[in-house]
């Protein structure tokens, strides 16, 4: 996984907790244009980086699900859908520290 984070806890479900912060900062880093938003494209590099497989579909796939402004990128009113799917496809638990 190349979840580069500061604190690695592992909780009893094996699973690596961060924090919301830790994740948008991640997230942040596929944000080629810095608009604040995430595109298809983006998200795609993002799953690729976590060594995900069948990228273009899954973000296409992820974006259709989240994007409830139909507007083609995942913002700020769409990040806590983004971060419940995370959860379950990537292995983590993202926590408030």
């Amino acid at each position: 996984m190349a979840f580069i984070v500061k604190t690695r806890v592992l909780n009893p479900d094996d699973k690596v907790e961060v924090s919301m912060e830790e994740f948008k900062k991640w997230l942040s880093k596929f944000d080629k244009n810095r608009d604040g938003r995430i595109s298809a494209d983006e998200l795609r590099e993002a799953i690729r980086a976590n060594r995900g497989r069948f990228c273009k579909w899954k973000a296409n796939r992820v974006l259709k699900s989240i994007d409830t402004n139909s507007n083609g990128f995942v913002d700020d009113g769409e990040i806590s859908m983004l971060v419940i799917l995370a959860q379950k496809q990537f292995g983590l638990k993202i926590v408030a520290f």
